[in-house]
């Protein structure tokens, strides 16, 4: 047996193998699976290098789809087998999270409570929040200053003084967090699947709060694979929502154990870079907007300005710096987020956020 046929039964044996573990938790059935992988070869053939895959997790459906409705089939598989019969989030008034979870909400027949912040782009009502008020969720606006994770915790309180079983998502809660990662491990086995031996990747980037930065590395852990993954934040430290390194190794060491096995994953593994985060969180950044217009152009494939814009701007400097080099095979993960386009289409039309770009 040559050495690729060995390699590809070893993985074949450990995707059996986690997949079966990954079966054996409660989940709900959400997300188109699995996504496709386009190749885009217009795009590296621009670049004069690297070639370039885009796992399309925005066309994981379920309202126009995202990363969110992946980790949602665990984290609401967990919420309902817990006797959960409403959820709650809360975040930008733009959320992604948000749109996703009502959306999950109406498929389900659960009650869902959002805490959008009354921040700049919660009006006129477009985007993620029409699409929020769409799918019948129970909108609470909160003060753009306020604490998201304290509003959540007292609407929580509020929940049960009624007698109901509130569940929390995303930030402030660390359970939901984990399984998010849980559900990102599968991404990877699906990229392996869609690969030859030769194009297994040399790096994975995505737009980075932590779960799906940390299920990623876990997957490729478990395959034995040397692909570095690299999180590009949207966010600084000053945002409610910012993960720090360590926090992310625990999102992994906690994937690992809910799959049976202790992670060797250490500090050194978390690759992030806050250098594009421009002026701040849902702030769109230029070279952002350059990146969303070069893809576009170039592949027909539409990123967003919060997320995944920001997150292949890094890609396209890392090329022309020569971070990353001709002939290596880079994924880039593709979160979702599209509804916020409509949101930003002065900025986007006029290719100026007036914004410290790096």
């Amino acid at each position: 047996m040559r050495r690729d046929q060995i390699r590809t039964t070893r993985f074949e044996e450990q995707i059996a193998l986690y997949r079966e573990r990954l079966d054996a938790f409660p989940r709900v059935d959400l997300a188109h699976l699995p996504t496709p992988l386009d190749a885009c070869a217009n795009l590296t053939v621009s670049l004069g290098g690297p070639r370039i895959w885009i796992k399309r997790d925005d066309c994981t459906g379920l309202a126009m789809g995202g990363n969110k409705v992946r980790q949602h089939e665990f984290v609401l598989g967990a919420a309902l087998a817990e006797g959960a019969d409403c959820f709650v989030q809360g975040a930008a008034s733009q959320s992604n999270h948000s749109r996703q979870l009502a959306a999950a909400g109406a498929r389900l027949g659960i009650e869902t409570h959002l805490l959008p912040k009354l921040d700049r782009m919660s009006s006129p009502i477009r985007g993620n929040y029409l699409l929020d008020h769409l799918l019948g969720a129970m909108i609470t606006p909160i003060d753009p200053s306020a604490s998201t994770i304290e509003a959540k915790a007292k609407l929580v309180e509020e929940l049960r003084a009624q007698g109901k079983h509130p569940y929390i998502t995303g930030m402030g809660a660390d359970d939901s967090l984990v399984l998010a990662a849980v559900a990102y491990v599968e991404t990877v086995f699906e990229i392996v699947e869609a690969l030859s031996y030769d194009d297994l990747p040399d790096w994975i980037y995505t737009a980075s709060q932590g779960s799906t930065q940390a299920g990623l590395l876990v997957g490729c852990e478990i395959l034995g694979l040397t692909t570095r993954v690299l999180g590009v934040c949207p966010m600084d430290n000053t945002h409610e929502a910012y993960l720090t390194t360590h926090q992310i190794l625990e999102l992994a060491h906690g994937a690992a154990r809910q799959l049976g096995y202790e992670s060797a994953l250490a500090l050194d593994d978390i690759l992030t870079t806050e250098e594009f985060v421009g002026g701040g969180y849902g702030l769109p950044t230029d070279a952002a907007i350059e990146a969303i217009r070069t893809v576009a152009s170039t592949e027909g494939t539409l990123l967003d300005p919060v997320y995944t814009g920001k997150a292949f701007s890094a890609l396209l400097a890392h090329v022309r710096s020569g971070r990353i080099t001709q002939g290596e095979n880079v994924i880039f993960i593709h979160t979702g987020g599209l509804p916020a386009l409509f949101a930003y289409g002065d900025l986007l039309i006029t290719g100026e956020a007036n914004d410290t770009s790096p």
